[in-house]
C-alpha cells in the first residue's frame, strides 16, 4: 500500500452519520457544528473500508495518546489491523484522511484563515523559519504560513506527540521547497526517520501535508470525495 489520501469538502449529509459508531456520534453531538467532524470520520471509515475490504460500519477505531497513554484522546488506530496506519484532519470547510502500511502517519489540512493572527511566528516558527517569510504579504504570507503549519502538524500527528511538542522546535523546509523535516529540537524523543510531503487538495484557500515514520520514499495516491 502506498499512502492513500482522500479529501472532500465538509457537507451536511444525514447518511454520513449512519457510518459512525456510538462514541463518534456522541462526540459529534457535543459540537456546535457537527458537520466537519461527521464528514471527516465518515471519510476515514470509507477510505479504510475501500483499502481493506471491511464494511465501514464494522471498523473499530481506538484513540491512543503517545504522551500519557490514555485512550480518551490521541491519534486513531484501527483495532485488529496493526499494519494499517491512519490519520484524519478537518476544518470548517474541508476534511482529509490518510491510510498507509508504511508506518505511523499524520495528515493535516489548514485554512489560510487559521494562520491569520498576530504572533503566529512566535508561537509556531523557529527564528530561521520566520526569516524565510520576510517580505511576504497578504495571501502569499498566509499561504506560506499555512503550508509550514500543516507540515508541522502532520509530523506531530505521525509521532503521536501532537501539540505537547512546541511546533517551533520542529524545523521544516522553506514553504516553496519540497517538504522535509530538517531538525527536531524538542526534548521528546523522535520515534524514527520521517518522510513529509505537501498535498495538492485543489483548494486555493487551503494547504495540506502528510508525514510518515518511514525511510521509504512516499508514493501518494490523492483521491477526491
Amino acid at each position: 500500500m502506498s499512502v492513500v489520501i482522500r479529501a472532500t469538502q465538509v457537507i451536511d449529509d444525514p447518511r454520513l452519520l449512519d457510518l459512525l459508531d456510538a462514541g463518534e456520534r456522541e462526540r459529534a453531538d457535543r459540537r456546535a457544528d457537527p458537520h466537519p467532524f461527521i464528514t471527516a470520520h465518515a471519510l476515514l471509515r470509507r477510505l479504510v473500508a475501500d483499502e481493506t475490504g471491511v464494511d465501514p460500519r464494522a471498523i473499530d477505531f481506538q484513540r491512543r495518546c503517545a504522551t500519557c497513554g490514555t485512550d480518551r484522546h490521541g491519534k486513531p488506530h484501527v483495532v485488529g489491523m496493526r499494519d494499517v496506519h491512519v490519520s484524519v484532519s478537518y476544518g470548517d470547510r474541508m476534511a482529509v484522511a490518510a491510510v498507509t502500511n508504511l508506518g505511523e502517519v499524520g495528515v493535516d489540512v489548514e485554512d489560510l484563515e487559521s494562520a491569520d493572527f498576530d504572533g503566529f511566528g512566535s508561537l509556531t516558527l523557529d527564528a530561521t523559519e520566520c526569516a524565510q517569510l520576510a517580505g511576504l504579504q497578504g495571501v502569499a504570507l498566509l499561504g506560506a504560513r499555512a503550508q509550514l503549519w500543516s507540515r508541522k502538524e502532520a509530523i506531530l500527528k505521525a509521532t503521536g506527540h501532537g501539540l505537547v511538542v512546541d511546533p517551533s522546535q520542529v524545523l521544516v523546509s522553506a514553504h516553496d521547497a519540497p517538504a522535509e523535516l530538517l531538525e527536531w529540537k524538542a526534548e521528546q524523543h523522535l520515534p524514527g526517520p520521517m518522510r513529509v510531503s505537501d498535498l495538492d487538495v485543489q483548494h486555493s484557500d487551503h494547504r495540506a501535508a502528510v508525514a510518515v515514520l518511514t525511510t521509504q520514499p512516499l508514493t501518494l495516491r490523492l483521491q477526491r470525495g
